[in-house]
């Protein structure tokens, strides 16, 4: 996938440009809008290495499988060779800045914790020195995502500037809850009767809010209820998404030998 060609942006579009064409693309192709969940979530993805600097910074710069160095010496391409391993200058090139290395870590998040901005402690080894620092984690960040934190890396060297931290969001898994998109996805099992006759039922969001939806009758398995603007915020983006209901039905296997023999009568009756 190229993230540029999903959100039909150029390679230098700036961040505005990038979320002005994803805000256009996710309204018209939203689910809800009839759109197709598969492209919706494409664009998503797209938006997601974009928006991201490192993200976006790897896709238009890949890591080669293997790397060919033609050894040519003179100043400038040896600036390249040092970079490559991960320096910031040489020796014949005194004036070219130098820092510590840069961090990178991942932190493991629960899906409620996604819903809103956050703080955390990370403990950061660089060398034999542990030490705490304290980050700022926006809501809507899905697995994955990699955010950059200036100078909070490595500063082994206190007359170099410290390096950069990089921390990769990892989601945990949610028993009650599957994000699709922005959209949440949760069960709700009624028996037979209750989806024949249409019934009253509530539903505990993600955040603990309670819902009261109505089954129409003559529901059917698999059918998706749906709760506006519950579901996931956009990262970056003053959006949520929804929270679909999906309905199963439970067929109970104690009835009485009256209650079969009700059921084969109102059979007859059809």
């Amino acid at each position: 996938m190229n993230p540029y060609e999903v959100l039909g942006v150029s390679k230098t579009a700036s961040p505005e440009e990038i979320k002005k064409s994803y805000r256009k693309l996710a309204s018209q192709h939203h689910p809800d809008k009839g759109g197709s969940t598969a492209r919706f979530q494409e664009i998503q993805t797209a938006y997601d290495i974009l928006i991201n600097p490192q993200r976006r910074q790897e896709f238009d710069n890949p890591t080669p499988n293997h790397q060919h160095f033609n050894f040519n010496f003179n100043h400038d391409h040896l600036n390249d060779i040092f970079a490559q391993f991960g320096f910031h200058g040489h020796p014949f090139n005194r004036h070219q800045s130098r820092r510590n290395r840069d961090i990178r870590t991942e932190i493991n998040l629960t899906l409620e914790e996604t819903l809103n901005d956050s703080r955390k402690n990370l403990l950061i080894k660089t060398n034999d020195n542990t030490r705490t620092v304290e980050i700022s984690i926006p809501k809507g960040v899905t697995s994955g995502t990699t955010i950059k934190y200036p100078n909070l890396g490595d500063n082994l060297f206190s007359n170099l500037p410290p390096g950069d931290l990089y921390v990769s969001i990892n989601i945990l898994r949610n028993e009650k809850f599957q994000p699709q998109g922005l959209d949440l996805i949760t069960n709700l099992t009624i028996d037979c009767f209750q989806a024949i006759l249409g019934c009253e039922q509530t539903v505990v969001g993600l955040d603990q809010k309670v819902f009261a939806i109505k089954i129409p009758p003559g529901c059917q398995t698999n059918t998706k209820l749906k709760i506006p603007g519950e579901g996931m915020p956009g990262f970056q983006l003053d959006i949520k998404g929804n929270l679909l209901v999906n309905i199963s039905i439970r067929i109970p296997t104690d009835l009485s030998d009256n209650q079969k023999n009700l059921l084969i009568q109102l059979q007859n009756l059809r």
